[in-house]
């Protein structure tokens, strides 16, 4: 899927075919928002799809007590916002723009009869909401039975994955605040900072320009299994 989550083993290869890209583009219409901005708030109504064109974009969720949990960061191809197929059509995350990002706003009407129409691209649909059905469980089991230590290691290595779209065969430098990696594997922005000197120090990243640089990613998997 072309979006970044704790599962490290999921793909970043577009699940919809250029052609359904296509057609997704010519059913709504394009919007642009800045770095920051709110693409739908949490609790709005849910009355419209996204597909993101260029840029990314994150995907938070709030709790009562208003902590945050970053579930995940999409990519251009990403296919956001289905929670507007559901009954009860209420936005139950938010997402915003992590930097200046261009989106195709489809109605939620527009998108059924696209889906009635072509069987491949509902099965490509299905697929995609299956994926996310099975990284949340694999989130909660994460957050029951790793250290942050062993959750931080799996996000690194997630984050720092390579796109192939834009022709590297080497990750990506990381370039999420401290805050924002202490939502991602629900922990403190404290802990998660002190983990990272500690990283830092034993050689196994490295920061430049207030972006996080994988540098031994060998020992940083090895964090996975020894738990430590």
């Amino acid at each position: 899927m072309r979006e970044y989550s704790l599962n490290g083993q999921q793909s970043l290869d577009a699940v919809l075919a250029p052609r359904h890209a296509k057609a997704l583009g010519a059913a709504g219409r394009a919007r642009s928002f800045a770095t920051g901005e709110f693409i739908c708030r949490q609790g709005d109504g849910a009355r419209d799809v996204y597909l993101l064109k260029r840029g990314s974009v994150k995907t938070v969720m709030s709790n009562s007590a208003g902590q945050e949990a970053l579930l995940r960061i999409h990519l251009p191809g990403s296919l956001l916002g289905l929670i507007a197929l559901t009954a009860n059509n209420v936005r139950d995350v938010s997402l915003i723009a992590l930097e200046a990002c261009d989106v195709v706003v489809i109605a939620r009407d527009a998108l059924i009869d696209l889906l009635r129409g072509d069987g491949d691209f509902a099965l490509h649909v299905i697929r995609l909401v299956l994926e996310r059905t099975r990284d949340f469980h694999a989130r909660v089991a994460e957050l029951s039975n790793d250290r942050v230590e062993q959750r931080l290691a799996r996000a690194l290595l997630s984050l720092s994955r390579p796109d192939p779209e834009d022709g590297s065969a080497t990750g990506h430098a990381i370039a999420l605040t401290h805050e924002e990696l202490a939502q991602w594997i629900n922990s403190r922005r404290q802990t998660v900072t002190a983990a990272l000197s500690r990283l830092a120090l034993a050689g196994i990243i490295a920061r430049s320009e207030h972006r996080i640089v994988i540098a031994d990613r060998a020992r940083l998997t090895q964090l996975l299994s020894a738990g430590a």
